[in-house]
């Protein structure tokens, strides 16, 4: 794997449908294509790849197109994160138009702005991640020893690999607090369904790097105050089959203030993956004013902060892979943006 890295955004789910898992999706016709754009650089290279989130800043199609152009004009990845459509995947679902459509309008999207995708089944709530997100009422308060459940996650995993050939897909978001939310038992039964979710991905398309995301404050026993135990163990239980150590990071819910960031704050994260490239797959810095900030309204805090993050992930060594996000409070623009949502790039 050549020596990359990519930043991407933490932003809330999508929430778009997909289909049945053995009926692949042709993309276009044989209408004549729009040449692909050749992204335009100045300075160095990176040393990693850079990413951003499809979550567009409302909710019609133009905005969705858009949020693929502006990630095709500033990055090399786009992070399309949503929860399995549960009923189109459980034993007996079929595949909707909406979905065909969704399927065929994404693909041309990434290839249009040159874009390698990153796909995250996202099967637990982010505000909640002990809740099963979106599920209908007949799998309501199921888990993953379900077997319809399962069933579901486990086809959804293999469309999205027969249908996009995706670069890099994420197999669970954040699992480490799955874990915390419902302990051990509920945690094998997910990483059972992760193996048979692996093994089904790379049969339909082998090259795709696939691996389960953790939140790095958690992992090191500093997110919640009545907690300081550290679960760098859980990564160990995905092996073999885990490509990339993958996690998201809020520095800001520990440290008060950005200059307290350590300044190895990420590189150490060289130690924990060992020949495995890195992934900073949700990272960010709040807007949100507070005592001590070195800037107004928290823009100057977050400058500071993607500052240092790309200067760690430069001196890492490692493949790193990040995706940069605006504040919790805005969905406008990438970037450092004020509360009110009003963009400062």
């Amino acid at each position: 794997m050549p020596d990359s890295r990519i930043l991407l955004s933490r932003r809330r789910l999508l929430g778009a449908a997909a289909g049945f898992l053995a009926l692949p999706v042709a993309c276009g016709g044989d209408d004549e294509q729009p040449p692909v754009p050749t992204r335009t650089t100045r300075g160095d290279p990176r040393p990693f790849e850079m990413g951003f989130s499809s979550l567009p800043a409302d909710d019609s199609g133009d905005a969705y197109e858009s949020s693929f152009e502006l990630a095709g004009q500033s990055g090399d990845v786009v992070l399309i994160q949503r929860s399995p459509p549960w009923s189109d995947f459980v034993p007996n679902g079929s595949i909707s138009n909406r979905t065909e459509r969704l399927t065929r309008l994404e693909k041309d999207l990434a290839r249009r702005n040159n874009l390698k995708l990153f796909l995250a089944v996202d099967p637990t709530d982010p505000a909640d991640r002990g809740r099963m997100a979106s599920v209908p009422s007949s799998l309501e308060g199921k888990d993953f020893s379900d077997g319809n459940l399962r069933s579901a996650f486990i086809s959804y995993s293999k469309y999205l690999a027969l249908n996009y050939k995706p670069a890099y897909m994420a197999v669970g978001v954040e699992v480490d607090l799955f874990f915390a939310a419902k302990g051990d038992a509920s945690f094998r039964n997910f990483q059972s369904v992760y193996f048979e979710a692996y093994d089904a991905i790379k049969s339909e398309s082998k090259d795709t790097t696939v691996f389960p995301t953790f939140q790095y404050e958690n992992m090191n026993g500093i997110l919640r105050p009545d907690s300081r135990q550290q679960l760098w163990s859980l990564v160990s239980r995905f092996e073999p089959k885990i490509d990339m150590l993958a996690v998201s990071s809020f520095p800001n819910s520990v440290y008060p203030t950005v200059t307290q960031l350590p300044d190895d704050y990420y590189t150490s994260l060289k130690n924990r993956a060992g020949q495995k490239p890195i992934a900073l797959t949700s990272v960010g810095w709040s807007s949100a004013a507070r005592p001590g900030d070195i800037g107004g309204e928290g823009v100057a805090e977050q400058t500071e902060y993607l500052n240092r993050l790309l200067g760690q992930c430069g001196a890492s060594g490692a493949d790193d892979h990040l995706v940069p996000r605006a504040g919790p409070e805005t969905r406008s623009r990438y970037g450092p943006a004020r509360r009110d949502g009003a963009a400062r790039l």
